[in-house]
């Protein structure tokens, strides 16, 4: 049984656009903010840059290419369960440039989960390289002093490829070897592991407090684009008494992406 908390959204423009122009050690960042918690709100994309020109979309044939990208209001969230998304959705359509963010939506005007898929093309004339990072922007308690970490999960596709994170566990446990293990579970436990509801794995934790994730492009040449979709939902199977998703608390996370030439 999933505990109701839901999560209240206020309808507040966030502000994510950084823009530079940038030489040949220079950089151009990129940002995506998005609030989970009673503080949901817009979701924006913003860059600008000059040696090395980026473009953003979201759409492969870059129709609608811009400088900025943005969700407008983001519904309410409540729990949800990893296992959903490989019932009723799968892969081809999470990652799909055809869904939108409304595809968590469920019957009481509420969002099971947020996705947003979106695109970066190099359209200059040099390769590029580039650094994205999901980063927690902001990390606000509940009256109870608890966050939303515990049961946040983050699965991000890289050209078609998923990989969740979480936050490492605050008590590990020990793998086969002896060595700790701070992983935590996607979304079931190993010892709770059912024919309906089975242990699907341990997560990748959390770089820091600060980090969600990050990872390298090396070259992206002229012409070429990346696919990415970020997902964001609150685990259901991770709420216990004490890790049940504290309402009123909220989290912005924000995708920065760093961009250079490529010597």
């Amino acid at each position: 049984m999933y505990e109701q908390i839901y999560l209240k959204r206020r309808k507040r423009r966030i502000a994510a656009a950084i823009i530079g122009g940038i030489g040949t050690t220079g950089v151009a960042t990129l940002s995506i903010a998005a609030f989970l918690g009673h503080r949901v709100g817009s979701f924006t994309v913003a860059l600008e840059a000059k040696s090395v020109e980026l473009t953003l979309s979201e759409k492969s044939d870059f129709k609608d290419r811009t400088s900025f990208l943005r969700l407008n209001e983001v519904p309410e969230f409540q729990e949800f369960a990893y296992h959903d998304f490989e019932r009723n959705y799968g892969d081809a359509v999470l990652d799909s440039e055809d869904t939108d963010y409304t595809l968590g939506e469920n019957g009481n005007n509420k969002l099971n989960f947020l996705k947003y898929t979106f695109f970066i093309k190099n359209v200059g004339d040099d390769p590029a390289k580039y650094d994205l990072s999901l980063q927690i922007k902001e990390n606000i308690p509940s009256n109870d002093g608890r966050t939303l970490e515990d049961t946040m999960r983050v699965m991000v596709y890289t050209d078609g490829h998923p990989e969740v994170y979480a936050k490492w566990l605050s008590n590990p446990r020990k793998d086969a070897n002896g060595e700790l293990d701070y992983r935590a579970p996607i979304s079931v436990d190993e010892d709770k592991d059912s024919p309906e509801y089975p242990f699907v794995g341990y997560a990748k934790t959390f770089v820091s407090q600060s980090e969600v994730m990050n990872q390298k492009e090396q070259t992206l040449k002229s012409g070429e684009f990346r696919k990415y979709t970020v997902i964001f939902w609150l685990e259901g199977f991770r709420s216990s008494n004490d890790l049940t998703a504290p309402s009123g608390a909220s989290i912005k996370l924000g995708v920065e992406i760093n961009a250079y030439e490529n010597e």
